[in-house]
């Protein structure tokens, strides 16, 4: 027969009562990663809108010969980013939000170790387009803009 002595019976006190607070936590995290979800999509449908914007607008204006590599190596980029990386990353935070909606999870820290690895993916994309577009935007700012007035005259024609 198994006596537990006093530190044994409050250690696992404790342990219950984490285990309850961190289900709890779970369970109001749902909403919050399908609010996630849809702020993820939003966002990166935008940001490779604009980015795409923005080497076509820095194609046009720069310097053929000099240019020319480094816009191949962003459209590189980002078509890399959108085909390899961000179908992985948005499967995994889907697969996230039903493994916890279903508490597939045998206990919180199991789902805890889950949330993070799940989650790494889909904050690398973020964190990915967002030094493509520090980097985009600092060529572009070495781009000399044509003047005012050589832009209304070229519209005159």
């Amino acid at each position: 027969m198994l006596v537990l002595s006093n530190s044994d019976i409050i250690l696992d006190a404790i342990r219950q009562r984490r285990e309850t607070r961190d289900r709890i936590m779970l369970q109001n995290l749902i909403p919050i990663l399908g609010q996630l979800r849809q702020t993820v999509d939003t966002w990166i449908d935008g940001e490779f809108k604009d980015l795409e914007d923005e080497i076509s607008h820095v194609h046009s204006f720069a310097s053929r010969d000099s240019a020319s590599k480094r816009i191949n190596r962003f459209r590189k980029e980002l078509s890399q980013i959108r085909n390899d990386q961000l179908p992985n990353a948005l499967r995994e935070l889907d697969e996230l939000i039903e493994y916890i909606k279903q508490q597939k999870f045998k206990s919180a820290e199991e789902a805890t170790t889950m949330l993070q690895k799940k989650l790494a993916p889909i904050i690398s994309v973020i964190f990915n387009l967002s030094k493509a577009r520090e980097r985009l935007d600092g060529m572009a700012d070495m781009i000399p803009l044509p003047s005012i007035e050589s832009y209304q005259r070229g519209n005159e024609r």
